[in-house]
C-alpha cells in the first residue's frame, strides 16, 4: 500500500517558500526596494526557470505534478489575495479622494483609459502561442488592458513615505488618484470576471453583474458602513475570547467576498471594499491593526507572491520575439499611463509640473498588478508566457518610479498654503488628542455630572471620538439611562451641527455597581471624563471612592468635573477657559483639551504662567523666562492651529496657586482646565497644591490627572 506524503510536501512547499521569500525580502529591504520583490524572486528561483533548470529531479520531487497539492497550495494563495486586498482597503482614506476630487478622477479615468486602450490593442497584435485560446480573445485583451493601467496603492504609498512627500499636496494627490485607481480596477476586474464566466459580452449579465455591483457599493459605503462599526464595538465589548475583533473582522471579509461572488463579480472586490469598511471603524486600534498586518505579511504575503513567483518561467522571454513584446508591455504600460495621467492633471486644473510629478507618481504597478495577473492565470485568460511579461512589467516599473519621483518631486514648489498645512499637521504629530479613539464618561445626577457630560459633548463632537455613557442611576431608580446621553448628545451636536451626531458618536449604559465600572474599563478607552457629586473628600487630597478605583484601574488621563455647580448651562455658551500653563506633560494633555473645548464652544483660552522668583542668578533667570516664553509660545502655536483665540499672562511667585486664584478674581471664566500628576502610595491622591487651590476656589475646574 502506497504512502500519501501529500501534506509531507505541502508543508514542505510552504517551507522553502516562506523561507526563500522572507529572506530575499529583507534582502531587498536593504537595497530600498521593496520586500514583495524579493518574495516574487523567491518564487522564481523555486520555479522552472531556476530550481527545475539546475535540479530538475529534486524539483519535481518537491514540487510534483500533482492536482490535489496544487489545490492546496492555492487555496493559501487564493485566501492571501484576499487579506492582501483586505489590509490595501483598510489603508485606503477616501476623504484624500473627495478633498481634490476633480483633480483625482480626471486624473484617474484618463490615466486608466488610455494605457487601457493601448494593451487591449496591443493584446490583438501578440504571436497566436502567446494567447490561451482565440475564443477568450476578448477576455485575455482586457485583463492585459486592466493590467497595465492601474497603478499599486501599496506601492505608492510606500515610495512617497520613502522619499518622504507623502503629506505634500501633490504627494496626497498621487495617493488619492491611486487608491481610486485600485478601486476602479477591482470594479473592472469583477466584470471581466464575470464576462469571462460567460463566455463573451452577454449584455444581460455584464449589465446584472453592473447593477449588483452598484447596489453592493450602495448599501457596504453608507448603512453596511455603520453596521460593521457597531460589530466590531459590539464585539470588543462583549466578547471575552481572544483577539475577537480580528475573528469579526474576518468574517466580513470572507461575507463580502462571497457576496460578490453570488451576484457575479470577484470575490476581490468583496475583500477591497470589507478592508475600506473596517478602516473607518471608530475603534480600530493600532494595536489590532498591527496584530492582523503581522498575521498577514508573515504568512499570506510571502506565500502569495511567492507562489505568483512558480508562475513565471524567464525561459520564455529567451526567444527574441517574446523578449521583443515584453519590452513593448512595459514601454506601453509606462508611456500611456505617463501621458494618460499627464493629460487627466492638467484636465484637472495641476500646473505642468505637478501634472508631471502625478504622472510620474502613478507609474508604479506591483503587488495590484501581480494580484491581478495571477487572477487571469487562474481563470485561463493569461497564459504563463503573458502573465511573466506582466510580472516582469510590474517589476521594472516599480523599480523605475522612486528615482524619478523624487528628481521631479524636488522641481513642485512648496506653497504657502501648503506649507502652513503641514505645519499643522507636523504640530499634531507631537499631540496626544489626535491618537485618541474612544472616551469612557462616568456620570451621576450631580451638578459635577451634568458638567462632566457637556464638556464630554463637546470634546467627542469636536474630536469625532466614540463615547460610552456609564451612568450612575439615583438610588431606587431603575431602567435605562438618559441624562447623562442627553447632554452629551447636545454638546455633540452642537459641535458638530449636525442632528443626529449623537447616534453615532454616544452610546450609553447604567452603571449597576463596581464591577459594572471594572467591566468597562477593560474594554479598552483612551481618556475617560468623570462627573460625580464631591469627586474630592473635604481634605482635598483623596477621591471618592468610585473615583479611586477608576483611577487605581484605568491606564489613560482622567477628566475630573469639580465645582460643577451653575455650570452645566447649554452647550452652545462660548467658553472662556483659564489654563495654568506650566510646559509639564500633564500641562500639554490639558491644553489640548482646553483647546478643544474651546473650539467646540466657540470660546477662548487665557494661558497663564507663574515663574519662579528664586531664580536669583542672571543665567537661571534667563533659562527661566526663556522657558516660560516658550510655553506660552507653544500654547499660542497650537491655539492657531486650532482656531483658538489665545491670551498669555504672566506673574512671578512662590505660589503659583495663589496667582491662579488672583487670575480666576480677576476674570469671569467659565471654566478653568488644569493639568496634574497625581501622587502614589497605597492609592493615587493630589498633591498639596492642587488639594489647596481646589480646596479654596468655586470656579469649575475640569482636572486633567493621571
Amino acid at each position: 500500500m502506497a504512502t500519501d506524503h501529500t501534506l509531507a510536501l505541502f508543508l514542505a512547499e510552504l517551507i522553502l517558500l516562506l523561507l526563500v521569500g522572507r529572506v530575499l525580502g529583507e534582502g531587498m529591504n536593504r537595497l530600498g526596494q521593496p520586500a514583495l520583490f524579493g518574495q516574487l524572486l523567491a518564487g522564481v528561483l523555486l520555479g522552472p526557470s531556476v530550481f527545475g533548470l539546475l535540479l530538475p529531479e529534486l524539483r519535481l520531487a518537491i514540487f510534483p505534478v500533482d492536482k490535489t497539492l496544487r489545490t492546496m497550495i492555492d487555496a493559501v494563495s487564493q485566501i492571501g489575495i484576499l487579506l492582501l486586498l483586505l489590509l490595501t482597503g483598510m489603508e485606503t482614506n477616501l476623504t484624500l479622494v473627495r478633498r481634490r476630487s476633480r483633480a483625482v478622477i480626471s486624473s484617474s479615468l484618463s490615466g486608466i483609459a488610455v494605457p487601457f486602450a493601448c494593451g487591449v490593442a496591443l493584446a490583438y497584435a501578440l504571436p497566436a502561442n502567446v494567447v490561451p485560446s482565440h475564443d477568450k480573445q476578448l477576455v485575455t485583451a482586457l485583463f492585459l488592458g486592466t493590467a497595465l493601467s492601474i497603478s499599486s496603492v501599496k506601492i505608492v504609498a510606500m515610495t512617497l513615505m520613502e522619499i518622504g512627500v507623502i503629506r505634500r499636496d501633490i504627494g496626497q494627490l498621487i495617493l488619492a488618484t491611486a487608491i481610486l485607481d485600485d478601486t476602479l480596477a477591482w470594479i473592472i476586474i469583477a466584470v471581466i470576471a464575470g464576462i469571462a464566466i460567460h463566455g463573451g459580452v452577454d449584455l444581460a449579465a455584464v449589465g446584472a453583474s453592473l447593477a449588483g455591483t452598484a447596489l453592493f457599493l450602495a448599501f457596504c459605503l453608507t448603512l453596511g458602513r455603520r453596521l460593521v462599526a457597531r460589530l466590531i464595538v459590539w464585539v470588543n465589548d462583549h466578547m471575552t475570547i481572544e483577539m475577537p475583533v480580528i475573528t469579526a473582522i474576518l468574517v466580513v471579509m470572507l461575507t463580502l467576498a462571497l457576496t460578490t461572488d453570488l451576484i457575479g463579480v470577484h470575490t476581490a472586490l468583496g475583500a477591497f471594499i470589507a478592508g475600506i469598511m473596517i478602516g473607518q471603524s471608530p475603534i480600530l486600534t493600532e494595536h489590532i491593526e498591527d496584530e492582523l498586518r503581522g498575521f498577514i505579511v508573515a504568512f499570506f504575503s510571502p506565500v502569495f507572491f511567492a507562489v505568483a513567483g512558480l508562475g513565471m518561467d524567464l525561459r520564455t522571454l529567451m526567444d527574441p520575439k517574446l523578449l521583443l513584446f515584453t519590452g513593448a508591455v512595459i514601454l506601453v504600460a509606462s508611456v500611456g499611463k505617463f501621458g494618460g495621467a499627464l493629460i487627466g492633471g492638467r484636465i484637472g486644473g495641476l500646473t505642468l509640473r505637478e501634472s508631471l510629478a502625478l504622472a510620474t507618481g502613478l507609474n508604479a504597478r506591483g503587488s495590484t498588478e501581480v494580484i491581478i495577473a495571477s487572477i487571469g492565470l487562474s481563470m485561463g485568460a493569461l497564459s504563463n508566457e503573458l502573465y511573466t511579461m506582466i510580472v516582469a512589467m510590474a517589476v521594472v516599473t516599480t523599480m523605475m518610479m522612486p528615482p524619478t519621483l523624487r528628481w521631479m518631486m524636488a522641481r513642485v514648489p512648496l506653497g504657502e498654503e501648503e506649507a502652513r498645512r503641514l505645519g499643522k499637521e507636523e504640530a499634531e504629530q507631537t499631540q496626544a488628542l489626535p491618537k485618541m479613539e474612544r472616551a469612557l464618561v462616568y456620570v451621576d445626577d450631580s451638578a459635577n455630572g451634568r458638567m462632566a457630560a457637556r464638556l464630554a459633548g463637546l470634546f467627542a463632537g469636536r474630536q469625532q471620538m466614540l463615547t460610552t455613557v456609564l451612568e450612575c442611576l439615583p438610588a431606587g431608580k431603575s431602567g435605562e439611562p438618559s441624562g447623562g446621553r442627553e447632554q452629551i448628545a447636545r454638546g455633540a451636536e452642537a459641535t458638530t451641527g449636525r442632528a443626529g451626531a449623537a447616534d453615532e458618536l454616544v452610546l450609553a449604559r447604567a452603571a449597576g455597581d463596581g464591577e459594572t465600572l471594572e467591566r468597562e474599563i477593560t474594554r479598552g478607552y483612551d481618556i475617560a471624563f468623570v462627573g460625580i457629586d464631591r469627586p474630592v473628600a473635604a481634605n482635598a487630597r483623596h477621591f471618592e471612592e468610585r473615583l479611586q478605583e477608576l483611577l487605581a484601574k484605568f491606564a489613560g488621563p482622567v477628566a475630573i468635573a469639580v465645582n460643577g455647580t451653575g455650570a452645566a448651562g447649554p452647550a452652545d455658551i462660548p467658553l472662556d477657559i483659564l489654563l495654568p500653563a506650566s510646559g509639564t506633560q500633564d500641562a500639554r494633555l490639558a491644553t489640548e483639551i482646553a483647546l478643544s473645548l474651546a473650539h467646540a464652544s466657540k470660546g477662548k483660552v487665557t494661558a497663564l504662567h507663574v515663574f519662579h522668583p528664586q531664580d536669583d542668578t542672571a543665567l537661571l533667570r534667563g533659562r527661566a523666562r526663556r522657558h516660560g516664553m516658550s510655553v506660552l509660545v507653544d500654547v499660542h502655536r497650537l491655539g492657531k492651529h486650532s482656531g483658538v483665540p489665545v491670551k498669555g499672562l504672566t506673574a512671578t511667585s512662590l505660589h503659583p496657586e495663589a496667582e491662579i486664584r488672583r487670575a480666576l478674581r480677576g476674570g469671569r471664566y467659565h471654566l478653568m482646565v488644569l493639568g496634574t500628576s497625581l501622587r502614589q502610595g497605597e492609592t493615587k491622591f493630589l498633591g498639596p497644591r492642587t488639594a489647596t487651590l481646589l480646596r479654596v476656589i468655586r470656579t469649575p475646574v475640569l482636572l486633567i490627572a493621571r
